[in-house]
């Protein structure tokens, strides 16, 4: 009997390579033989799981964060890219500031750098505005420039200038979500609460994103399809970058699966178990655990810390860290794998 162990990082508690090697032990120790992949989608962690399949540092730089840290980030050469996981600037831990007073314009110092840019795992959610203002777009409230424009500003920005500096760019953008900009399911509403967003922030957003890209609609003499998939990657900094800027955005979970080469693998095993920390809506639209349950024909279990997915029957068997998992996530992980591990041997 084949078995694939593929692990997403638990967010907050335990990476990819904490949460197989836990599993790893409960294995052995009941004699259960199987090959362990930590996976990514490009998120935070994207570059450091790459590194464990071989690809090479091409370069280590300091560069300052969106709150204005200096800190080391690394970018990787993979295949003919340069690529940069942009939460390594803009992610959900470096700061618990509050995301209306965050912005992306601290990428445009690495732009220029990299040929693959990779979303997931931001706290912010300014729609790229941030960086768009340091690319050639200037946003005025009352005819004066905002200078780095961010969400708490947007309600009184009233016009935009298109400066002779903005250019097209041509970059590949791997998102990790089909979640678009706006619309039914949209950015804010879907991965806002878990950067701090209330009700009421949502709606202000929703409303003053719609109207200020309409705004830049008219001064680019275009339109833009705000409900376009995957436009929500990273509080909107992927729509900024593929309408706008006119990247090409690929999905991060194949790019991944390619680059690796696992995605040949897959078929291989009989049994899959999939574990990462929540499994929800957003698990089947774009993330890398998602694409591997589509891939994968034989069995299939999940293990994490919370299940909250109306279809169980996607899953053979389903093993919850639970609350307890939150304060003692490797002992609640050994227990579970414990219950999977019994559950294997049975079938």
């Amino acid at each position: 009997m084949s078995i694939a162990i593929f692990a997403d990082k638990f967010s907050g508690t335990l990476s990819s390579n904490e949460v197989l090697d836990e599993i790893k032990k409960i294995f052995k120790y009941n004699n259960i033989k199987a090959s362990f992949f930590p996976v990514t989608d490009g998120g935070e962690g994207a570059t450091e799981i790459f590194k464990q399949y071989g690809f090479k540092i091409e370069k280590a730089v300091m560069k300052k964060d969106f709150i204005g840290n200096w800190i080391p980030v690394e970018m990787l050469k993979i295949d003919k890219d340069i690529f940069f996981e942009t939460s390594q600037l803009i992610g959900i831990d470096n700061t618990n500031q509050n995301s209306l007073s965050l912005n992306t314009s601290c990428l445009s110092k690495i732009i220029d750098d990299v040929d693959v840019l990779s979303m997931g795992g931001s706290r912010t959610n300014d729609a790229g505005i941030g960086l768009l203002s340091k690319l050639g777009i200037d946003f005025l409230i009352n005819n004066e420039i905002v200078e780095n424009p961010k969400p708490i500003d947007f309600l009184s920005i009233s016009d935009i200038n298109i400066t002779d500096s903005f250019k097209k760019i041509e970059k590949k953008v791997l998102v990790d979500t089909n979640v678009s900009l706006l619309g039914d399911n949209n950015a804010f509403k879907v991965f806002g609460p878990q950067k701090g967003l209330v009700k009421k922030d949502i709606k202000f957003l929703e409303k003053n994103v719609e109207r200020i890209y309409e705004l830049l609609a008219n001064k680019l003499n275009t339109s833009f399809d705000l409900n376009k998939a995957s436009g929500g990657a990273s509080g909107g900094l992927s729509f900024a970058l593929s309408e706008v800027l006119g990247c090409e955005m690929i999905s991060g979970s194949n790019y991944f699966l390619e680059k690796t080469k696992i995605k040949n693998k897959i078929i291989n095993f009989e049994n899959a178990v999939l574990a990462e920390g929540k499994f929800d809506f957003s698990s089947l639209n774009g993330k890398v655990l998602g694409e591997i349950l589509k891939l994968h024909n034989g069995d299939k279990y999940f293990i994490g810390g919370k299940f909250d997915y109306k279809d169980k029957d996607i899953f053979k068997k389903i093993f919850i860290l639970g609350n307890k998992g939150l304060k003692n996530p490797k002992e609640e992980l050994r227990n579970a794998s414990y219950k999977l591990a019994k559950t294997i041997k049975t079938y």
